[in-house]
């Protein structure tokens, strides 16, 4: 009998251990998650102002560096000229044309796109005998394309231009352009 129980001890031994870390263990169970994800490509774009700023057709814009800036092209007339010197102004046949360029900057990430086309459209109508243009392409509330193959990175002088005719009433000219740029 003492034989048994030198068999049984180890036995059951094992059995409490079975049993102990059974009940410390906790229902477990397995499961996979599939991801499926894509990456966009995109562009961004900046207005800056050109390195001749302060000079003869280039005027300062506020919040260079955005995507959101303003342009002051001053106070002009026919007869007397602009206020800013840094807006080019010419006078011809009953009209007057004021000017001032900048830079656009447009930037690519997660792209294979080699170059951008630039487009801009007015967000209003102008008044009659009003036009505005951007490198000398007329706008309108449509966009027009301004550049085909621009190239990535690099700053773009753009010249913003607005023509008057002599008889247009006094007013304030304001508009927005909008920007579009588009991979290629």
């Amino acid at each position: 009998m003492k034989n048994n129980t030198k068999r049984i001890k180890p036995a059951l031994l094992a059995l409490c251990i079975v049993v102990f870390v059974t009940s410390w263990s906790q229902a477990q169970n397995t499961g996979k998650l599939t991801v499926n994800a894509r990456v966009q490509g995109s562009i961004g774009l900046v207005f800056k102002d050109n390195a001749a700023v302060g000079t003869n057709g280039f005027c300062l814009l506020t919040n260079a560096g955005t995507n959101n800036v303003g342009l002051d092209m001053g106070t002009a007339s026919f007869t007397t000229g602009d206020t800013q010197s840094c807006v080019s102004f010419l006078r011809a046949l009953g009209f007057y044309f004021v000017s001032s360029a900048f830079d656009v900057v447009v930037t690519k990430a997660n792209s294979t796109s080699a170059n951008y086309q630039l487009a801009a459209s007015l967000s209003t109508a102008p008044p009659n005998n009003v036009f505005w243009s951007l490198n000398l392409v007329t706008l309108s509330t449509t966009f027009n394309t301004i550049q085909n193959t621009n190239n990535y990175g690099s700053p773009v002088t753009e010249t913003l231009g607005v023509l008057v005719n002599q008889n247009v009433p006094q007013q304030t000219l304001f508009e927005t352009v909008n920007f579009l740029a588009t991979a290629n």
